[in-house]
């Protein structure tokens, strides 16, 4: 078995709570909708360190709390799993939250976010910490950084040799990436929606996107499709892979938990059409439970649900 790279994984960006209400009947706008709550911890990148760490891979997160109730119960539900916190910080602004309504079925119907922390992930925050991206086997980061803060972070990764992979996290989120460009990736996430942010005629097919994205500097490309699985492209072949079958209990999070599969086979050592596998083997195990993270996952969940 291949060695791991020396280092963390070093995740960087937003930390939330999730709040999902997951109604009794599909939502109906303008009205009142009975529904359950489940409150989970959240935030796109903190997510994947939380599934990265339940895999035993040594991580590292970069984020900021609020110093408040839900802050420091984040950071206790981090500590738990094994996440390394070092670098975080606790502000005074108050922690962001992730609410969401999604139907019977666990399919988001609509969400709202809130996280007044965002805007401390600045480059003095980094700069400070230059040393744990220095010495990471590899940087995660969503696009809840600024666009200065990507453009800073892709600079400082090519000057030091350490890969970088970013989460698009949304469309609006994903012109923070497209405005800090040029720059180098080993691999970015779109959804399609996402894509289409960094090619502006919309005439042009998901293939010449992803071609694209090879020229702009990314060196992977893994398009999520949803169910109908991925489309993935290392710049010299392009493979569509269909979705796994699951039982569908909540889609909160499956993108986070496929990103984290994906690189836990990438530290393993594996070409990146497998860890495209990994990642679908992941999001099937997270989608079977209810909220962002799924507490029992390991490498022997992981593994079993890929053969």
């Amino acid at each position: 078995m291949t060695t791991l790279p020396k280092g963390p994984v070093v995740c960087v960006g937003a930390s939330l709570v999730d709040l999902t209400f997951r109604c009794e009947q599909d939502p109906v706008a303008y009205t009142s909708n009975p529904a359950r709550m489940h409150r989970s911890p959240g935030g796109v990148v903190r997510n994947i360190a939380h599934h990265l760490a339940l895999l035993d891979i040594p991580v590292e997160l970069v984020t900021i709390f609020g110093n408040d109730p839900d802050g420091h119960w984040l950071s206790s539900q981090c500590a738990a799993a094994g996440i390394g916190l070092s670098h975080i910080l606790m502000a005074e602004e108050p922690t962001g939250t992730f609410a969401s309504i999604a139907t019977p079925a666990g399919d988001l119907h609509i969400g709202a976010v809130t996280s007044e922390t965002d805007r401390l992930l600045s480059l003095d925050f980094f700069s400070q910490r230059a040393e744990v991206f220095r010495s990471a086997s590899l940087v995660i980061a969503d696009c809840n950084l600024s666009v200065e803060a990507l453009r800073w972070l892709m600079r400082f990764c090519n000057e030091h040799h350490v890969p970088l992979v970013v989460e698009t996290v949304s469309i609006p989120k994903a012109r923070r990436l497209r405005d800090a460009l040029p720059g180098k990736l080993l691999l970015v996430k779109p959804n399609r929606e996402e894509l289409a942010v960094f090619e502006q005629d919309a005439h042009v097919t998901p293939e010449e996107k992803i071609a694209h994205l090879h020229a702009l500097g990314f060196k992977n490309v893994w398009l999520s499709r949803g169910a109908e699985g991925s489309l993935f492209s290392d710049g010299a072949s392009m493979v569509s892979l269909p979705a796994p079958r699951v039982h569908v209990r909540d889609v909160n999070g499956a993108g986070d938990a496929s990103l984290a599969g994906w690189v836990y086979a990438w530290m393993k050592g594996k070409d990146g059409l497998t860890c495209v596998r990994y990642g679908h083997a992941a999001a099937a195990c997270l989608l079977e439970v209810v909220g962002a993270v799924r507490s029992d996952f390991s490498p022997t969940l992981l593994e079993q649900r890929l053969s």
